[in-house]
């Protein structure tokens, strides 16, 4: 029995990822040779009837279940950045998806990332636990080997995401709204939403009024109450706190991406898929999934604005997907 131990995996691009996986696996002829540890917040797809087992979202359920479950597997796939709670004698494979958490180290003494450090050393204290880390992309390679977490041998690079979902049924670009863009994420800080905004702020003074969709939920308040005092001045934005990407992927020309830190940028990949052009940072882990339509830097709201207005006045060239899908690939690692 294969173990994909999925607790502590709620939402976000990690659920999404999750969700796809086990529809892959379900479709696989060794289906039934795989069990799964779910966190009672995850969305279970219904193409999954059995062979799984929800548990409170703690470390010591966690712990209890491999102390009393642990024998029962060949092979073990962690998939919430967080090895083993036990050293187990059979393969395994600890996925890590969270770069916040391999920068937390270098930020430890700020007090926005202490959770983040007790989680990162949680990690390191289990890092013996797990045989390989699995990542999406280079720029992750290289954050885990400075870390001293493991080598490049055990580090092992296969991206994956659901290449059907956001392709094909969309709007023909030049059948879109020439001057709104779109921005779908969780306000989490490294999103960078304060300087997106400070962009838009800046491109009203300027007398230009693109229209900015977003997705802020509750858990930001002090943005929301912004994106209110935005509005009141005439600037057209437009939040949504949740919708389906699709909505607006499908539906508009411009991703405007003003993230810092992803360990993957599936959101890029998407909107690429969904017939967008992007804007994007001058960042590593942009040019490891695409080839933007034009970037900027991140930190700067001018050139954010910038960018916005070379979208509008010039024909930028539509971005391309270097990313590839080995899902495949992955299963093959586990059932083999």
């Amino acid at each position: 029995m294969i173990l994909v131990d999925g607790l502590f995996i709620n939402k976000g691009g990690g659920a999404v990822l999750l969700q796809y996986l086990i529809e892959q696996i379900c479709l696989h002829p060794r289906k039934d040779d795989f069990f799964f540890l779910l966190d009672p917040r995850f969305d279970i797809p219904k193409v999954l009837t059995g062979n799984y087992k929800v548990v409170p979202n703690t470390m010591g359920d966690r712990s209890k279940f491999y102390k009393e479950t642990g024998k029962n597997y060949t092979k073990v796939f962690c998939f919430a950045n967080t090895p083993p709670p036990v050293r187990l004698k059979v393969p395994t494979y600890t996925y890590s998806h969270n770069q916040k958490l391999l920068e937390a180290p270098h930020q430890k003494f700020k007090r926005a990332y202490w959770k983040l450090y007790a989680k990162y050393l949680v990690i390191k204290l289990f890092n013996k636990n797990t045989d390989y880390y699995i990542v999406q992309t280079q720029h992750m390679v290289d954050e885990m080997m400075k870390l001293n977490l493991k080598d490049a041998a055990h580090c092992l690079t296969i991206p994956f995401y659901d290449t059907g979902k956001y392709a094909g049924a969309h709007t023909p670009f030049d059948q879109r709204p020439v001057d709104d863009f779109a921005f779908v994420s969780t306000p989490s800080p490294q999103k960078n939403y304060p300087t997106l905004l400070d962009a838009w702020e800046y491109l009203h003074s300027l007398g230009h009024t693109p229209g900015l969709h977003i997705t802020i939920d509750e858990t930001a308040p002090t943005l929301l109450a912004r994106i209110d005092e935005m509005k009141a001045k005439g600037i057209r934005i437009y939040n949504y706190s949740y919708i389906d990407p699709r909505e607006l992927y499908f539906k508009y020309r411009y991703l405007v991406c003003p993230s810092v830190m992803e360990s993957f940028g599936l959101p890029l990949i998407e909107s690429v898929e969904s017939g967008m052009k992007v804007l994007a940072p001058d960042l590593a882990y942009v040019y490891d999934v695409i080839k933007p339509s034009t970037v900027f830097d991140p930190w700067d709201k001018k050139s954010i604005a910038e960018s916005v207005l070379k979208a509008l006045s010039t024909e930028l060239p539509y971005p391309e997907i270097r990313a590839k899908n080995d899902v495949a690939k992955l299963i093959r690692l586990l059932v083999d």
